[in-house]
Formats: structure tokens, C-alpha cells, sequence
């Protein structure tokens, strides 16, 4: 089968799409932990199991019980639980693995309710987290009810304050997507995931604001760079 321009930026947007979710991937030291389980804990009620593995060995695996709600009974977003998680696992030692319970299937289970929760109270995010929540706002399901004002089309990691998203519309067929970049860092320095605010506004900025943040950049992956570093910033 032969793929048009037009089809083959469609098969670009599902394969940022998918990627997308790599992005963030548990780690534990220079170990990498896919996930292996989702289930709710059969102990304690109103908490989540997730378990982790190395992808090789079925014995690597260590179970977490994470709380779905703060101790004020709202809802913790999955990208928190997600990355409370992943330090959980990052910081764990062998010997708490060794000690724990261990469930039906012979699985370690750790309580990391105290530790999401003190997460939550002050939240410690990391830049792959940043990452993911920025590009995360414009990426697309992959059969989505209503045609989106904007698609993401890829996104890079610039450095470790800002990244750059490669975004079209659906006028674009097989024109080049245009790229936007985005701050990951408050004006205190601190890793934050809240940028995703552009979404709603960068579709008004498209009819005519946004011309004024071209940035003068050569970027082979698209044909138009605007830096919204300082608009989101307050600069």
C-alpha cells in the first residue's frame, strides 16, 4: 500500500501519540520498570496496585499500593500518582522489597500511601514529567469523536528548561507542522506541569498574535518556529 503525504502525517501523529507514553517510563536507579499490573488492592480499600517489573524477569516484580485520593478526598491525577510512583520505585531498597507481604501470586507489596500522599502535598516533578504533560495536551486519541483545532505531530526535548512541539492543523494536508516551544520551568526554577493552559489559547493566538513570537531559528522538522517561553512566563 501506498501512503500519500497526507496519510503518512497522519501515521506521524499516532506514532507521537504512542511514543508519547515511553516518555515517562519507571525507572529504578539505571533500571528500567514497565508496568506489569493494574489492579485495586484487595487490602486496602480506596487504593490502586501497581505492580513493576524489569520486563525480563517475572521475580523482579514489586507491587505498590498508591491512594486514589488526597487525605481531603479529592482525586490525585494519574500523572501525579505516576510520578510520586517512580520515585517511590527510584528510591526503594532492596531489603523493604524483601521484607514486605506478598500477595496471591507471590508478588511483594509495598504501602506507598504515605509517600504519594507527602508528594501531593508538595509536589517534586522531573522534566521527563514536564515533558509529557506539555505534549500530552495536544496529542490525539487514536480514533477521536471531533476534528481537533490542532495536532500534535512530535515533539523534542530542547534542554532541560524548554522543549519544542510540532503541531499542524487540519487546513495543513501534507504541509509542514509548525513548532511552538514551551517553558518547563516556573520562574522560580522548579519543574512544572503547567503549561498545558496554551491548548485552549494557542488556536486564538493563531489568527494573528502569535506572528509577533517568530522566532528566527532554522528547524529541519518544521517551517516555522514562535517561542512562547516568555508569554507563558510572564516576561
Amino acid at each position: 500500500m501506498a501512503w500519500d503525504e497526507t496519510g503518512l502525517s497522519g501515521l506521524q501523529a499516532q506514532l507521537a501519540h504512542d511514543m508519547l507514553s515511553r516518555v515517562t517510563a519507571f525507572t529504578s536507579g539505571p533500571d528500567v520498570r514497565l508496568v506489569r499490573g493494574v489492579m485495586a488492592s484487595p487490602d486496602r480499600p480506596g487504593a490502586g496496585r501497581v505492580v513493576l517489573w524489569d520486563g525480563r524477569h517475572l521475580d523482579s516484580s514489586v507491587a505498590y499500593d498508591v491512594p486514589l485520593t488526597d487525605p481531603q478526598g479529592g482525586n490525585i491525577p494519574p500523572g501525579d500518582l505516576a510520578a510520586a510512583l517512580r520515585g517511590v520505585a527510584a528510591n526503594r531498597s532492596e531489603h523493604e522489597a524483601e521484607k514486605a507481604p506478598r500477595d496471591a501470586f507471590g508478588i511483594p507489596v509495598i504501602d506507598a500511601s504515605a509517600l504519594v500522599h507527602a508528594f501531593v502535598a508538595e509536589p517534586r516533578f522531573e522534566v521527563p514529567d514536564a515533558l509529557h504533560a506539555a505534549a500530552a495536551a495536544f496529542s490525539l486519541s487514536p480514533e477521536p469523536e471531533d476534528s481537533p483545532e490542532l495536532r500534535l505531530r512530535g515533539f523534542l526535548l530542547l534542554d532541560r528548561t524548554r522543549c519544542r512541539l510540532y503541531l499542524d492543523t487540519p487546513e495543513s494536508q501534507d504541509a509542514p507542522p509548525f513548532g511552538i516551544d514551551l517553558p518547563l520551568q516556573d520562574e522560580k526554577g522548579s519543574v512544572t506541569v503547567g503549561v498545558t493552559a496554551v491548548h485552549a489559547a494557542l488556536p486564538v493566538l493563531l489568527l494573528g498574535e502569535l506572528e509577533r513570537m517568530r522566532k528566527d531559528v532554522h528547524d529541519p522538522y518544521c517551517h516555522t518556529v514562535y517561542d512562547l517561553v516568555d508569554w507563558l512566563s510572564g516576561s
